[in-house]
């Protein structure tokens, strides 16, 4: 009667990547709320994050959905995506708007080589 470690490296990968994420998102976005949660699943190319926005009593979930990484001709790094949808409808309806472009600057210093070896 053999042992079996069936270990999923992808699910551990992706926990301890979602904590460090967590962090850097509670600094990024700590003057409008407090980040309570984020879950990375790089297989389905998913991430999602709950907020608690400053002055308000319930929380608003992110999801953004088939994610990439890009750098422009200055270096400035960028979350890309397919699809954000968010708990709200409005939030929905104006990230279409104002994101028609379907990327998101990420902070200046943010380690993007290290961030697509990563993700």
């Amino acid at each position: 009667m053999g042992l079996n470690f069936n270990i999923d490296v992808t699910g551990a990968k992706d926990k301890s990547l979602s904590k460090l994420l967590l962090s850097s998102a509670r600094q990024f976005l700590r003057e409008y709320g407090e980040v309570l949660d984020l879950v990375l699943d790089s297989s389905a190319r998913s991430l999602s994050v709950e907020v608690l926005p400053v002055g308000e009593d319930d929380p608003i979930r992110v999801t953004v959905t088939g994610y990439g990484l890009s750098t422009d001709g200055s270096g400035r790094g960028y979350l890309t995506f397919e699809k954000m949808t968010f708990s709200r409808q409005w939030l929905t309806l104006l990230a279409q708007r104002i994101l028609s472009d379907k990327r998101l600057p990420l902070p200046s210093g943010t380690p993007m080589g290290l961030l697509q070896t990563l993700l």
